[in-house]
């Protein structure tokens, strides 16, 4: 029995779980189906495929002797004794018609017929060919579902880009109104100053009128006492 790490492509991992399985060598390995060896944790179609052509490899190289035989089916190798009995059977009966219908005559034996054999160890390149065939089934559905997985992530990337081009054309409009909704309220600051100014300067304007104003008022009020002190003065003169 090979073990299962000298088959390219198994790791300790791997082996793990395929002994876990009840797969403990490369001849283990070569016989199950791909439905079996997918339920396998660690194992997809891709990866089944590499092993397969690992152990056709192995098989070439006469590492492993039956690891790219897969086994007969039950319904063929059930069928196979059938016919060989009946060919059997057939030529005894021959055999006996022949000597009772010519009596003294000698009887000719029949060659019995071969039984048929595996048709898998008569013909080990039809095996490995029929290994072949499966190895690259496997490896063309893996690359089917690549090329699946390639378009579905182009076509996710251009949504993606979509959406990005999108975004980057709203953030640019939003910049572009926030630029303009700063040079209105610059300018209308500006206008704000300029309207405070004018009028800080009106009311100062109006104080210092109103200052002058009661400056005036003030003088006006200190020279009148004067004026009649001389009218009292005059007219006692003239008395």
């Amino acid at each position: 029995m090979t073990p299962l790490l000298t088959l390219p492509g198994v790791g300790p991992a791997l082996a793990k779980a395929l002994q876990d399985h009840g797969i403990k060598s490369v001849e283990d390995l070569a016989q199950q189906t791909d439905e079996m060896l997918i339920t396998i944790p660690g194992l997809g179609v891709g990866r089944i495929a590499r092993l397969r052509a690992g152990i056709i490899g192995l098989a070439s190289s006469g590492t492993v002797a039956a690891a790219a035989r897969p086994k007969p089916t039950r319904s063929a190798a059930a069928a196979r004794p059938a016919r060989n009995r009946k060919a059997a059977t057939g030529a005894a009966r021959g055999t006996a018609k022949a000597a009772t219908s010519k009596p003294g005559s000698r009887p000719v034996a029949k060659r019995a017929a071969k039984p048929d054999g595996d048709d898998n160890t008569a013909n080990p390149g039809a095996a490995a060919a029929a290994a072949t065939t499966q190895v690259r089934a496997g490896i063309d559905s893996a690359i089917a579902a690549a090329e699946a997985a390639r378009l579905a992530a182009e076509e996710k990337a251009a949504k993606a880009e979509a959406k990005a081009a999108k975004a980057a054309r709203k953030a640019k409009a939003l910049m572009a109104e926030f630029a303009a909704a700063k040079v209105k309220a610059k300018s209308k600051a500006k206008t704000e100053k300029g309207k405070a100014k004018s009028d800080i300067a009106k009311e100062k304007a109006k104080a210092k009128k109103i200052l002058a104003e009661k400056s005036d008022t003030e003088k006006s009020d200190t020279k009148k006492p004067d004026s009649k002190k001389k009218k009292k003065k005059k007219a006692k003169k003239a008395k």
